[in-house]
């Protein structure tokens, strides 16, 4: 992997920097606090009980990267965990099949429709009314992308690599 550490730049700094290749090294640290954060994501989910089908918990993904000199890690999810983590304020219903397909995999919602003659129908009754509501009351947010950055902080990851650099340069 080529990197642009300019180290005849350096040298002239007056250090000798033959076997100094950090570009794996920290696109290693980049990626292990990357899977820290997102372990922290997924326990916060669980806590705040927003597990009903498991898909935002499961599309959790974290992708590190190194361009150039640069290292950036980037957070895969389903498009809907904003709402998750911010809330949304009263006003438009959201989408009906949105809520339908939540009320098939939420067992305790389905008991509600359990002993109905028309199970489909009752169904679509309830995701009506829950659509209502969430229009005109909206959600209360359940944060778990702030905490998990509050706990697994980019300072740690600054602190790591500025340690790994100062060592492997000897200082």
């Amino acid at each position: 992997m080529a990197n642009k550490f300019d180290k005849k730049a350096l040298e002239k700094l007056g250090q000798k920097f033959d076997n100094f290749e950090p570009a794996e090294d920290i696109l290693d640290m980049v990626a292990d606090w990357g899977n820290k954060l997102l372990k922290e994501m997924r326990n916060n989910l669980t806590k705040n009980k927003s597990f009903a089908s498991s898909k935002l918990y499961q599309s959790l993904n974290v992708v590190p990267k190194q361009e150039g000199t640069r290292y950036n890690i980037k957070v895969e999810m389903e498009d809907y965990w904003k709402y998750v983590e911010y809330g949304r304020g009263p006003g438009k219903q959201p989408p009906m099949q949105s809520i339908f397909d939540w009320i098939n995999v939420k067992r305790d919602v389905l008991v509600k429709v359990k002993n109905a003659k028309n199970k489909l129908s009752a169904k679509r009754s309830l995701a009506f009314v829950i659509a209502r509501k969430i229009g005109r009351e909206g959600i209360k947010p359940k944060p778990f992308v702030e905490p998990a950055l509050q706990k697994v902080t980019v300072e740690s990851l600054i602190k790591k690599i500025e340690k790994y650099v100062s060592v492997s340069l000897g200082k």
